[in-house]
């Protein structure tokens, strides 16, 4: 290998090497994309972000299908909630009259009593003679056994009377009291009143027509 110098020191001009291309530049730095001094050697460059705005995938086929079922029973579930809290139809009560003995129909005039077996106090029927009122009733209770009594008096003057046979009389639960009593009283308007056995508490009365 020669050790001549290359190229030798006042060699030939006209070499490539030794004029400048007119249309040579040099580089610039700013034309090459420089290094993140924060991102260690090696790492693969991190991608530029998009230039649209990112928006999460809408739910398409099976996944909308499943939503719209969903949706369907929460509705369902909150009407039968909602059917389920409602106030039920009110129902049309019995009257007095519903509620008899195993005896036949009413025919009398009746009403209900409580406190002492709660049941029905009835005047099956009525009559006045010249000696006083002549009555035919009728109690049954709902439950137990109670004693009850009975006496009478005048609309007009409020006097009480005492039926001729004072005693008490029992009712039984399914075995109506049914008896004819009979008042000594003077013919007015009057009311009969159903008491407990010693006529301290009144428990319901009827008026009978003196006419």
């Amino acid at each position: 290998m020669s050790n001549q110098q290359w190229p030798p020191p006042g060699g030939r001009q006209d070499s490539p090497w030794a004029h400048q291309d007119p249309g040579h530049r040099a580089p610039q730095f700013h034309d090459a994309g420089g290094r993140d001094p924060r991102r260690p050697f090696g790492q693969a460059p991190t991608p530029p972000p998009p230039d649209h705005e990112l928006r999460p995938p809408r739910p398409k086929g099976p996944i909308v299908a499943v939503v719209v079922a969903v949706v369907v029973v929460i509705a369902a579930v909150v009407g039968g909630l909602q059917l389920i809290g409602a106030e039920p139809a009110a129902q049309p009560t019995a009257s007095p009259s519903a509620v008899a003995g195993p005896t036949a129909q009413r025919t009398g005039n009746y009403i209900p009593f409580e406190g002492n077996g709660d049941g029905i106090f009835e005047i099956v029927s009525h009559r006045w003679t010249d000696d006083g009122l002549e009555l035919r009733i009728r109690v049954e209770i709902e439950h137990g056994e109670y004693q009850f009594g009975l006496f009478a008096f005048t609309d007009d003057t409020r006097e009480a009377y005492d039926p001729l046979d004072p005693r008490p009389f029992t009712v039984r639960q399914g075995a109506p009291y049914e008896a004819d009593v009979f008042f000594p009283m003077p013919r007015a308007d009057s009311t009969i009143v159903l008491s407990t056995p010693s006529g301290a508490v009144a428990l319901n009365a009827l008026a009978v027509p003196g006419n």
